[in-house]
């Protein structure tokens, strides 16, 4: 079963999020939601209905909050030697989540993915090279990937990947924002994502660098990472060690 992964990128809240829109979807003006008057009487909560995007927008939400992200949250703020105080993330704080959304949604996930494959081209990143001194780019070995577009084509082609993308990223940003502080708040409407298959026969990913190393305009807005397999549960005997990025030359770094 060849692995499909959906990477969603989350990015600083700042007034330059255009230029990471772009990469993505969201932002636009919200629409307004007439509130309903509420009966008096307590009615049982209704069981979520994953046929219908309101249920799923409902169930991924649930989910979110449902979740421990406690270890993101050991976070330290430093000094600069400009004097600057910045936020000092551990890179190696991850948090892992078995069957986050449940078999049956990841089935229809999966389901969506592998209709788009034909769309897929081969996966194009950048990386160090030792013998030049300098990046260069290259293409991942075994791995297809496209970027899951928002609008009224997008969400046709994909309705559930459009919105597990939305709704994580307005969840998920909004849980941190809790524990982060104001200046480091993370956008809740804007993102850039990621489709990515690995064909098997010796797939893997380089140690590369991400954002092209935060060398554009808008510089680094990428803040967080949150990838989601669209494998069904214990489709897999295990994983290997989580590499570790405080360990020079480590030569781990992303092998499926």
């Amino acid at each position: 079963m060849a692995p499909f992964i959906l990477l969603v990128l989350l990015c600083a809240l700042s007034d330059r999020s255009d230029a990471f829109a772009a990469g993505g979807f969201g932002g636009g003006k919200k629409k307004a939601v007439k509130s309903k008057k509420k009966n008096k009487s307590v009615k049982k909560q209704p069981t979520i209905n994953l046929f219908t995007p309101e249920g799923r927008l409902e169930h991924i939400r649930s989910r979110v909050d449902a979740a421990d992200f406690s270890p993101l949250s050991n976070l330290i703020l430093k000094r600069l030697d400009d004097g600057q105080i910045a936020l000092d993330i551990d890179p190696n704080s991850i948090v892992v989540i078995d069957n986050f959304l449940g078999n049956d949604l990841i089935t229809s996930m999966r389901a969506e993915a592998l209709s788009l494959m034909p769309q897929m081209v081969p996966s194009q990143s950048t990386r160090w090279d030792e013998e030049t001194q300098s990046v260069i780019p290259y293409e991942k070995k075994g791995v297809l990937s496209m970027q899951i577009e928002g609008g009224t084509a997008g969400y046709a082609a994909s309705p559930r990947l459009v919105e597990y993308i939305v709704s994580l990223t307005n969840n998920l940003s909004r849980k941190l924002n809790q524990v982060l502080p104001d200046a480091y708040h993370l956008a809740t409407e804007e993102q850039t994502n990621k489709l990515a298959v690995c064909l098997g026969d010796g797939s893997y990913y380089d140690k590369h660098i991400d954002n092209l190393g935060g060398s554009s305009d808008a510089g680094d807005q990428r803040k967080l990472t949150a990838l989601i397999y669209l494998q069904p549960p214990n489709s897999h005997d295990g994983q290997p060690p989580y590499p570790n990025e405080k360990v020079e030359d480590d030569r781990r770094g992303g092998y499926f």
